[in-house]
């Protein structure tokens, strides 16, 4: 594939989630529904700056770790929707010293880290 459509299905992706996440909330206010919706959002945007510029590949996983942990991690159900945004975004993100294997083990590890950083900040901030 080649990376201008590499850059167009994740740019896709990115601007998809946002309209998904204004549609779902009418804009921002309520911050468990912004974490998941408007932050997978960002996270994104992220994985789409980063294979429109051949950034850093570990960012892009990283950012896959967040949409991971705001659809599995982040509330009681899975939110297949965005499950689906970061499996969609997987083929496209450039994969870490060239391995598909490397850059599940960061998403996977990212979204936990995501979990215990956004725990900490929210009890720090009660």
């Amino acid at each position: 594939m080649s990376p201008t459509v590499r850059a167009a299905v994740a740019a896709f992706d990115a601007v998809a989630m946002a309209v998904y996440a204004y549609l779902q909330t009418g804009g921002f206010g309520n911050p468990g529904i912004d974490l998941m919706l408007w932050g997978s959002a960002a996270a994104a945007a992220v994985a789409a700056f980063v294979v429109a510029t051949n950034g850093p590949a570990t960012l892009g996983w990283i950012a896959i770790g967040y949409i991971l942990f705001a659809g599995l991690l982040l509330t009681d159900s899975s939110q297949l929707l965005l499950v689906a945004l970061a499996i969609a975004l997987m083929p496209v993100v450039q994969r870490p010293r060239g391995s598909l294997a490397i850059g599940i083990v960061v998403a996977t590890l990212s979204a936990f880290g995501w979990r215990i950083a956004i725990e900490l900040l929210l009890r720090s901030a009660a």
